[in-house]
């Protein structure tokens, strides 16, 4: 097996303490601690612990692209919502620690601002797509500024229901993230075409089986 670069550890030691402990409880010495590596070492690879920050950032924002332009290039067909979207949310899952310490992260890291917002506008964005794909198959009807309204509120659950989540009982990871998709996807029943009460029933079947 080969062994992992110093650089990698770092950030992976980061990520799991930043999402686990909190961004603001986490220090450079307590990474290299955990690591098992000099904090001098560590200061070799990132000038500090901002570093770390935005060197994750890099790889949240490459995942989370690649993830949500999917749709924009190809069109989903109805029964894949649930798996992209649950894809969507286990990526900001991963990365839970910039959004529940969004605003002393930009603080400290303000390059991040544009970039962050780039990807809530990219958000919107995918997220008409997915609006105008069940439309063009005659799922739901929706008028023109409302379906942007609705964009904007699926873009706003995707980015904040797990920091939401983070203040109920529910503690498994799994079931926050089946539970958002579930909350977004219930959104659609007053715009549902045909039988909106069998839209509903499937989604709640679905979502019990999923959470069983």
């Amino acid at each position: 097996m080969p062994k992992i670069k110093t650089r990698d550890r770092i950030l992976r030691t980061a990520l799991e303490l930043f999402n686990t402990e909190g961004e603001a409880q986490v220090s450079t010495v307590d990474i290299a601690s955990v690591i098992g590596i000099s904090p001098g070492n560590l200061y070799y690879h990132f000038k500090g612990k901002e570093a770390i920050i935005e060197a994750l950032f890099d790889d949240f924002e490459a995942e989370l692209q690649q993830v949500l332009t999917a749709p924009i290039n190809r069109p989903l067909a109805v029964e894949d919502n649930w798996i992209f979207l649950y894809i969507v949310f286990e990526e900001i899952n991963d990365f839970r620690f910039f959004y529940e310490a969004i605003s002393s992260i930009l603080e400290r890291c303000p390059a991040l601002r544009p970039r962050f917002a780039r990807l809530l506008s990219l958000k919107k964005k995918t997220c008409l797509a997915l609006l105008d794909g069940l439309e063009s198959k005659d799922f739901i009807a929706v008028r023109e500024e409302e379906k942007n309204r609705m964009a904007e509120r699926f873009a706003m659950h995707m980015s904040f229901w797990i920091q939401y989540m983070s203040f109920s009982e529910v503690k498994d990871e799994r079931a926050v993230i089946h539970q958002g998709v579930y909350n977004g996807l219930l959104q659609l029943a007053p715009f549902v075409k045909y039988d909106r009460e069998a839209y509903t029933a499937l989604l709640t079947e679905y979502f019990q089986e999923q959470s069983a």
